[in-house]
């Protein structure tokens, strides 16, 4: 007796690195976005010459390098979750996002803390181009890490529900490579206004 032939099925097969050219894509506007902010600090700056940041402004350099070091860090236990779950570690590769998602977390409170602290608001004097290309730095940074900590909260029990796995981790992948774009546009941003500044 011979065994009947099966068909291959009919499905067309699950497009692969999808999310991480969505992701790319992302990480490109994010990129001419903050590449715009920095262009126009560094011009405005250079047509003010001596006054800039202007004198009245008091930069808060302690907070600038704790979310230097903050970012950093994160950026270390993002990759160390990602290659421990390559590995076959999905206890290793959930201890690191979730460290990642409290550092993301920090990051934020840290940048909240940052535009509070600096005292630019309505009636005040020191309001101008420097005020305004400060907080739409510091905003844009905020607005790209709140998605990277939820996508880094939701990328969680997909580890610890083994959907994740070491042949199947495109999406800590792309949530890793979003988050190290969240890092390196922050370092860029300090940088700028703290180091080169």
């Amino acid at each position: 007796m011979t065994a009947p032939l099966a068909l291959t099925s009919g499905e067309r097969a699950r497009p692969r690195n999808l999310i991480n050219v969505g992701v790319l894509v992302i990480v490109t506007c994010g990129t001419a976005l903050f590449t715009s902010l920095v262009f126009a600090y560094v011009t405005i700056g250079h047509l003010a010459s001596r006054n800039w940041p202007p004198s009245a402004v008091p930069i808060d350099v302690y907070r600038g390098n704790m979310l230097a070091i903050t970012a950093i860090m994160s950026l270390v236990t993002v990759e160390w979750a990602y290659y421990a779950l390559k590995r076959g570690d999905p206890a290793q590769a959930t201890w690191g996002l979730l460290l990642t998602a409290g550092f993301g977390a920090g990051f934020v409170v840290l940048l909240w803390q940052l535009g509070a602290k600096m005292g630019f608001g309505p009636g005040n004097a020191k309001i101008g181009p420097f005020a305004v290309l400060f907080f739409a730095m510091v905003a844009a940074s905020a607005a790209v890490a709140i998605p990277g900590v939820v996508a880094l909260v939701v990328t969680v029990p997909r580890v610890l529900g083994r959907q994740l796995s070491a042949t199947n981790a495109e999406m800590l992948r792309a949530v890793a490579w979003y988050w190290d774009f969240v890092v390196v546009a922050w370092l860029v941003v300090y940088s700028t206004v703290w180091l080169f500044g």
